[in-house]
């Protein structure tokens, strides 16, 4: 984890060299923690996402990182996600502090398996990421209703002693996170005006 001072700028390309997280190739145990964030965000006809739907606008969202509001949480990748990739977030801090970090995409998917089809990318954090494990963000259709949802899904534990430290705020700090991360999907899902771009990749 990199703290950050108002004038620095974050750099990708030291977690771009990083393995990941010790033991969060194993997967999930009993004791890590599980989190699921669902909501509707719209409806579309019957069949695959439709050219002008709502699925296909959070589908951009999600797979530019577009997924957290700003003032929580600015993304750095260098194009739309694929298996791979490494994806970068910067936390904001008071005062211009920011917290810097970066996981890896283990899996992106686009396709309708049972009913349902499913957009979105799986990430695994990195070493040095203040938690260890994994979370899947996408966004759903319902091939026979068109209903539309976003997903958030993780298992995680404390990557760092000071998140094992301070777990019980990092947990509350974490649900208001995914909470905005709804509510900004819904937004995107229902047109309404957003900045959806790739940040640039810094030196």
């Amino acid at each position: 984890m990199d703290l950050l001072f108002p004038s620095m700028r974050p750099r990708l390309e030291d977690w771009e060299r990083r393995g990941f997280s010790p033991g969060s190739e194993r997967g999930p145990t009993d004791r890590d923690v599980r989190a699921l964030y669902r909501r509707p965000v719209g409806k579309e006809r019957p069949g695959q996402p439709q050219s002008d739907g709502s699925h296909l606008r959070v589908a951009a969202a999600i797979m530019r990182y577009e997924v957290f509001p700003r003032r929580f949480v600015e993304p750095l990748v260098r194009r739309p996600i694929e298996e791979g990739d490494t994806v970068g977030a910067r936390y904001l801090l008071p005062f211009g502090f920011s917290l810097f970090f970066a996981s890896r995409a283990v899996a992106c998917f686009d396709g309708e398996e049972g009913g349902v089809w499913r957009t979105g990318f799986t990430y695994r954090t990195l070493a040095g990421h203040p938690e260890l494990g994994e979370e899947t963000f996408c966004v759903e259709k319902d091939v026979v209703s068109g209903e539309v949802q976003v997903v958030l899904q993780s298992w995680s534990r404390p990557g760092l002693w000071i998140v094992q430290v301070g777990s019980a705020l990092a947990r509350r700090l974490q649900r208001v996170v995914n909470e905005g991360a709804l509510e900004r999907l819904a937004a995107v899902a229902s047109g309404r005006p957003q900045r959806i771009q790739i940040p640039n990749g810094t030196n």
